[in-house]
C-alpha cells in the first residue's frame, strides 16, 4: 500500500487554469440581492446563494454559516476550484478540455485524479533550469472486464474514472501541467491531488472494498419506490505486511494524517483500491521479529 500525502493548492500555487472564475457576478456591497440570487467571491472561491430578499451590504464570506444561515448559504466551490475542494463528487468541468498548471514550493512525485470524465490526460513537469523533465499521456479507456474478443468488439467502451501517476521526478518548485481532454464533449475532474507517495506496507490478499451510498429509497404502502440519488463514498479494509523497522514510523505517519485526507492505494493491480479519505481505525500487530501486521480501515470522501 502507498499513501499519497497531499500538498495544498492555493492562489499562489495555481499558476494558471483554463477555467474562468465567472460562475456568477462578483459580490458587491452596494448591490441588492433578491431571494435565491447567486454571487461569487474570488477571495474565497465560493458560490453563495441569497436566503432573503433585500440583501444589501451583507458580506457572504462573513454571513454564510451552514449551521445557522442568515443572509447567505455557501453553495460550494466555484467551477475552477472544485477540483481542489476535497470533495470527490463535485467536478470542475469545461467543453473539450481542462488545463491547469500548478507550481508548488515543495517536492512532489505523484498526481492523482479522481472522478474524471475525459478521453485522455497529459501531464508534464517543467523545471526552471532543466526544462521539461516529465511528459506522459494516459489514455483513460479501460480494459477492465475485457477478457475475450467478443467483449473487445461488443462491450461498451468504458473509461477509467480514477488514476494516479507516482513516477514524477523529484524536483523542488517544478511546474506541473495537467490537461484532461474530451474533444467534442465535456471534460471534468472531481479531485486533483498532488503530493509525495510513501510505501507503507505490502497489501495482503483478502482486502475488502465497497461503497457507502447516501441515496434515499422510500417505499410506499404498495411497494413502489421513490429514489433520490445522492453521493456515495468508497470504503476499504486492508491487511498490510510491514517491515519491523518501519513499524514506529508507520504509526507516526498515520497519526499525523488522522484528521487530514490522503490518498490510500491498496495495489496498482486493482484501481478500485485507491481511496481518498481518512482511516477509521488501524492496529499494528508486532507479530514476528522481522515483520508486523497492520489492519487499517479507510473511509472515502464523497
Amino acid at each position: 500500500m502507498r499513501i499519497v500525502r497531499p500538498v495544498n493548492v492555493t492562489d499562489a500555487t495555481l499558476t494558471s487554469s483554463s477555467i474562468a472564475e465567472n460562475d456568477y457576478g462578483e459580490w458587491a456591497g452596494g448591490t441588492t440581492y433578491g431571494l435565491a440570487a447567486y454571487c461569487i467571491k474570488a477571495a474565497t472561491h465560493r458560490i453563495y446563494k441569497s436566503l432573503q430578499a433585500g440583501n444589501t451590504g451583507h458580506d457572504p464570506a462573513g454571513e454564510a454559516d451552514p449551521a445557522n444561515p442568515v443572509w447567505w448559504q455557501d453553495f460550494g466551490a466555484t467551477n475552477r476550484w472544485r477540483m481542489f475542494d476535497a470533495l470527490v463528487g463535485t467536478q470542475s468541468s469545461a467543453a473539450d478540455s481542462i488545463a491547469v498548471v500548478v507550481t508548488l514550493a515543495a517536492v512532489v512525485d505523484s498526481v492523482v485524479l479522481l472522478n474524471v470524465s475525459a478521453a485522455s490526460v497529459h501531464v508534464t513537469m517543467t523545471d526552471a533550469a532543466e526544462g521539461v523533465v516529465y511528459d506522459e499521456t494516459v489514455s483513460l479507456v479501460s480494459d477492465s472486464g475485457i477478457q475475450d474478443w467478443y467483449s473487445y468488439f461488443f462491450e461498451p467502451i468504458v473509461r477509467k474514472v480514477d488514476f494516479n501517476l507516482s513516477d514524477l521526478p523529484r524536483y523542488l518548485g517544478a511546474a506541473i501541467a495537467i490537461t484532461a481532454t474530451d474533444t467534442g464533449g465535456t471534460a471534468a475532474i472531481g479531485e486533483c491531488i498532488l503530493g509525495m507517495a510513501r510505501e507503507i506496507g505490502g497489501t495482503q490478499y483478502g482486502a475488502k472494498i465497497g461503497i457507502r451510498d447516501y441515496s434515499v429509497k422510500t417505499q410506499d404502502d404498495f411497494g413502489n419506490y421513490t429514489i433520490l440519488e445522492r453521493a456515495f463514498s468508497k470504503r476499504g479494509s486492508f491487511s498490510l505486511w510491514v517491515d519491523s523497522g518501519l513499524t514506529s514510523e508507520l504509526q507516526t505517519i498515520l497519526a499525523s494524517y488522522r484528521a487530514t485526507p490522503a490518498v490510500y492505494i491498496g495495489t496498482d493491480i486493482h484501481a478500485a483500491t485507491m481511496i481518498y479519505g481518512f482511516y477509521k481505525d488501524f492496529d499494528i500487530d508486532i507479530a514476528y521479529p522481522g515483520a508486523s501486521l497492520c489492519a487499517i480501515e479507510i473511509e472515502g470522501l464523497t
